[in-house]
């Protein structure tokens, strides 16, 4: 479930801000992409794509 709302968080934001911005989201928290996160993380991730997408 969370790799789903992640990933489509993340084109959202791609979408809205571009791939940077997304990029800088997974380097906050030494990951590239969802493969590269590790689980303790995905909350952390998924809010902050959120708040990216809510703050448009």
């Amino acid at each position: 479930m969370w790799r789903i709302n992640i990933e489509n968080d993340a084109d959202q934001v791609c979408s809205i801000y571009g791939t940077a911005a997304v990029d800088g989201v997974f380097q906050r928290y030494d990951a590239t992409c969802f493969d590269d996160l590790c689980p303790s993380h995905y909350e952390e991730v998924f809010g902050d794509l959120e708040l990216m997408i809510n703050d448009n």
